[in-house]
């Protein structure tokens, strides 16, 4: 009896074990649903909010790039703006450049000081104007522009200043933009230079063939003076840094071109005929009918690099 009631005990205590157990492993797998599910959920917010900054983020570069491209469309129509060269140039009453190169006198005109030309661009004029062409100080054509611009002007290879001349009554009319505007047309000079007064300009330096009228032992030896150059009346005065040539044979006839900056004296034997300063070089001498000889000052920085070339 004993016996039996000790089996019945062990078998209800097996039992109750056995439901705990199932119990605590439903309960167990119950929180592992529900852990699994919260990881879902997490992991699509965190997709969702992934996915948002990713929006976001290109959003960002679009308008970055949006912006960046009006800024260089805004870059590039600033870049092309024409540019009126006369508003910064000194207008001078009363005078213009003629057809020979003169700036003449003449009570109803006015021009402007020398203004920096570059022939391999465009340059429209909008009215009425004389455009004079220059290398340095020297002249080289005047063309005559109506009243029916705007104009592209004429591109002139040998200049690198030009003067614009117009009636007074037309200045606030006149405009010298950079560029090439719209319906701006070509060809159309009026007027211009004589042939046989226009100037030669720049030089073409790698293309002329010539005699060299001196070496370098010239203008540092004994056939120099030193201290001193010749001005614009024929006086030979003090000058620091500065050397005068003995005479050099001159024909008016040919053409010389010469390297450097200097100052050129014309004589006719011993009566002094003019002085002429050469600022921009290489150039060209001028012609000076009756002349027979030059003297040539010049700055000492320019002794390894002066000489004057009888063109053939």
């Amino acid at each position: 009896m004993r016996l039996l009631l000790l089996i019945l005990s062990v078998v209800t205590i097996a039992a109750c074990s056995n439901q705990d157990t199932s119990e605590q492993k439903e309960d167990t797998n119950a929180e592992n649903v529900e852990t699994e599910a919260d990881k879902a959920e997490e992991g699509d917010s965190k997709a969702d909010s992934k996915e948002d900054s990713t929006e976001e983020a290109e959003s960002e570069v679009t308008d970055n790039v949006s912006n960046e491209d009006e800024e260089t469309a805004e870059e590039e129509n600033e870049a092309v703006e024409e540019i009126n060269l006369l508003e910064d140039s000194e207008i001078v009453e009363g005078f213009w450049i003629n057809y020979s190169g003169v700036d003449d006198a003449r009570a109803h005109m006015s021009r402007t000081d020398f203004i920096d030309y570059d022939p391999t661009e465009d340059y429209t004029l909008t009215g009425a104007a004389y455009i004079s062409y220059f290398y340095g100080d020297s002249f080289i054509k005047t063309n005559k522009y109506g009243h029916d611009g705007p104009y592209l002007i004429e591109k002139v290879d040998a200049a690198d200043s030009i003067v614009v001349s117009m009636p007074k009554t037309d200045q606030e009319a006149v405009e010298l933009l950079t560029g090439a505007v719209d319906e701006a047309s070509s060809d159309e000079v009026e007027n211009t230079t004589p042939d046989d007064l226009v100037g030669r300009g720049k030089p073409d330096t790698d293309n002329i063939k010539g005699t060299i009228l001196f070496g370098q032992d010239f203008l540092s030896g004994d056939d120099v003076t030193e201290g001193q150059r010749i001005d614009n009346k024929g006086n030979f005065i003090d000058a620091e840094n500065y050397r005068i040539t003995e005479a050099l044979e001159y024909k008016p006839s040919s053409e010389y071109v010469v390297t450097s900056p200097v100052t050129i004296s014309f004589y006719r034997n011993t009566q002094f005929f003019e002085t002429v300063e050469i600022t921009e070089a290489p150039a060209y001498l001028p012609k000076v009918d009756g002349a027979n000889y030059i003297n040539i000052s010049f700055d000492e920085q320019y002794t390894f690099d002066l000489n004057i070339i009888e063109v053939e």
